[in-house]
Protein backbone atom coordinates (compact mmCIF):
# COMPACT_ATOMS: atom_id res chain seq x y z
CA UNK A 1 0.00 0.00 0.00
CA UNK A 2 1.14 3.69 -0.90
CA UNK A 3 1.21 5.96 1.80
CA UNK A 4 1.77 9.32 0.48
CA UNK A 5 4.21 11.50 2.64
CA UNK A 6 2.40 13.94 4.07
CA UNK A 7 -0.11 14.19 7.12
CA UNK A 8 -4.02 15.05 6.66
CA UNK A 9 -3.42 18.91 7.55
CA UNK A 10 -1.04 19.33 4.72
CA UNK A 11 -3.19 17.07 2.21
CA UNK A 12 -6.13 19.30 2.94
CA UNK A 13 -4.22 22.15 2.22
CA UNK A 14 -2.93 20.85 -1.33
CA UNK A 15 -6.51 19.45 -1.93
CA UNK A 16 -7.47 23.05 -1.45
CA UNK A 17 -5.22 24.83 -3.68
CA UNK A 18 -5.83 21.95 -6.64
CA UNK A 19 -10.10 22.35 -6.37
CA UNK A 20 -9.52 26.48 -6.35
CA UNK A 21 -6.53 26.07 -9.58
CA UNK A 22 -9.42 23.79 -10.86
CA UNK A 23 -12.48 26.27 -10.59
CA UNK A 24 -9.86 29.73 -12.08
CA UNK A 25 -9.25 26.95 -15.04
CA UNK A 26 -13.01 26.12 -15.89
CA UNK A 27 -13.85 29.15 -16.07
CA UNK A 28 -10.92 30.23 -17.74
CA UNK A 29 -11.22 27.65 -20.10
CA UNK A 30 -15.41 28.19 -20.62
CA UNK A 31 -14.37 31.84 -21.49
CA UNK A 32 -11.93 30.53 -23.79
CA UNK A 33 -14.54 28.04 -25.10
CA UNK A 34 -16.97 31.47 -25.82
CA UNK A 35 -14.58 33.79 -27.10
CA UNK A 36 -13.19 30.92 -29.63
CA UNK A 37 -16.53 30.36 -30.98
CA UNK A 38 -17.07 34.27 -31.03
CA UNK A 39 -13.99 34.51 -33.48
CA UNK A 40 -15.15 31.17 -35.43
CA UNK A 41 -18.02 32.43 -36.39
CA UNK A 42 -16.20 35.59 -37.20
CA UNK A 43 -14.63 33.60 -39.59
CA UNK A 44 -17.44 31.59 -40.87
CA UNK A 45 -19.96 34.12 -40.70
CA UNK A 46 -20.63 34.53 -44.91
CA UNK A 47 -19.40 37.95 -44.78
CA UNK A 48 -15.97 38.44 -46.29
CA UNK A 49 -14.34 36.09 -48.39
CA UNK A 50 -12.03 34.60 -46.73
CA UNK A 51 -9.11 34.28 -49.34
CA UNK A 52 -9.66 38.47 -49.77
CA UNK A 53 -10.70 39.49 -46.35
CA UNK A 54 -7.68 41.71 -44.98
CA UNK A 55 -8.96 39.97 -41.72
CA UNK A 56 -8.87 36.44 -42.09
CA UNK A 57 -5.09 36.45 -41.23
CA UNK A 58 -5.37 38.11 -37.97
CA UNK A 59 -8.64 35.59 -37.20
CA UNK A 60 -7.03 32.72 -38.36
CA UNK A 61 -4.21 33.93 -36.02
CA UNK A 62 -6.20 34.70 -33.07
CA UNK A 63 -8.04 31.11 -33.29
CA UNK A 64 -4.92 29.71 -32.87
CA UNK A 65 -3.82 31.22 -30.28
CA UNK A 66 -6.95 30.70 -28.33
CA UNK A 67 -7.07 27.04 -29.19
CA UNK A 68 -3.80 26.68 -27.91
CA UNK A 69 -4.41 28.40 -24.47
CA UNK A 70 -7.68 26.35 -24.30
CA UNK A 71 -5.46 23.00 -25.04
CA UNK A 72 -2.92 24.04 -22.43
CA UNK A 73 -6.53 24.98 -19.89
CA UNK A 74 -7.53 21.61 -20.77
CA UNK A 75 -4.25 19.22 -20.03
CA UNK A 76 -3.69 21.52 -16.97
CA UNK A 77 -7.16 20.29 -15.35
CA UNK A 78 -6.33 16.76 -16.08
CA UNK A 79 -3.17 16.81 -14.34
CA UNK A 80 -5.58 18.68 -11.29
CA UNK A 81 -7.81 15.56 -11.63
CA UNK A 82 -5.34 13.34 -11.12
CA UNK A 83 -3.60 15.09 -8.32
CA UNK A 84 -7.13 15.04 -6.67
CA UNK A 85 -7.37 11.06 -7.48
CA UNK A 86 -3.54 10.72 -6.05
CA UNK A 87 -4.81 12.18 -2.92
CA UNK A 88 -7.54 9.96 -2.55
CA UNK A 89 -5.54 6.85 -3.06
CA UNK A 90 -2.78 7.91 -0.83
CA UNK A 91 -0.21 8.47 -3.42
CA UNK A 92 -0.05 12.51 -3.17
CA UNK A 93 3.43 13.77 -3.05
CA UNK A 94 5.24 10.35 -4.49
CA UNK A 95 6.68 10.47 -7.84
CA UNK A 96 5.05 8.27 -10.19
CA UNK A 97 7.70 7.28 -11.66
CA UNK A 98 10.37 6.51 -9.54
CA UNK A 99 8.13 6.26 -5.84
CA UNK A 100 10.34 9.12 -4.46
CA UNK A 101 9.46 11.94 -2.23
CA UNK A 102 8.26 15.13 -3.69
CA UNK A 103 9.31 18.08 -2.52
CA UNK A 104 6.86 19.95 -0.40
CA UNK A 105 7.81 23.23 -1.95
CA UNK A 106 7.72 21.73 -5.65
CA UNK A 107 4.23 20.72 -4.50
CA UNK A 108 3.73 24.39 -3.35
CA UNK A 109 4.45 25.93 -6.70
CA UNK A 110 2.67 23.27 -8.80
CA UNK A 111 0.41 21.15 -6.81
CA UNK A 112 -0.25 18.86 -9.60
CA UNK A 113 2.95 17.80 -10.20
CA UNK A 114 3.74 14.01 -10.25
CA UNK A 115 7.53 13.62 -10.61
CA UNK A 116 10.05 14.71 -8.58
CA UNK A 117 12.40 16.92 -9.55
CA UNK A 118 15.13 14.25 -11.19
CA UNK A 119 12.79 12.52 -12.97
CA UNK A 120 10.99 16.08 -14.51
CA UNK A 121 14.54 16.80 -15.40
CA UNK A 122 15.00 13.38 -17.38
CA UNK A 123 11.45 14.05 -18.63
CA UNK A 124 12.47 17.77 -19.66
CA UNK A 125 14.98 16.24 -21.21
CA UNK A 126 13.93 13.89 -23.70
CA UNK A 127 11.47 16.53 -25.02
CA UNK A 128 14.40 18.77 -26.32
Amino acid sequence: MTVSPFDPAQLHAFETALAERRRELTVESQRLADTNARVQSSRTDGSADGAHDAEASSLRTEWSRLSGFQGEAVEELAAIDRALQRIVDGSYGLCVRGGERIPEGRLEIKPAADLCIMCAEKAASRRR
